[in-house]
């Protein structure tokens, strides 16, 4: 996803609520944001989290998705193994 944004008076930037659903990014999760020599910016997670709800406790990662087991676990509860 692309998009523009100003930079606000005081030198902030809030980062759109889609780009955060796609990085995995939620309220409270800290990130690495590292400068490159051609002016661009990376904003990454600084540690694990899960994918869905943000827990950065009991992770597993699944198809390179990172995900917490309580939410692995609803998620199992509601697929039917039974019609494999």
């Amino acid at each position: 996803m692309k998009t523009s944004k100003r930079i606000c008076k005081n030198g902030s930037l809030t980062l759109p609520k889609q780009v955060r659903a796609e990085a995995g990014l939620f309220p409270g999760n800290a990130v690495d944001v590292e400068t490159q020599s051609d002016g661009s910016i990376t904003i990454k997670p600084a540690a694990p989290c899960c994918h869905f709800c943000g827990s950065p406790e009991h992770l597993i990662n699944v198809e390179n998705i990172v995900i917490c087991k309580d939410c692995a676990t609803k998620i199992l509860a509601k697929v039917d193994v039974t019609n494999d």
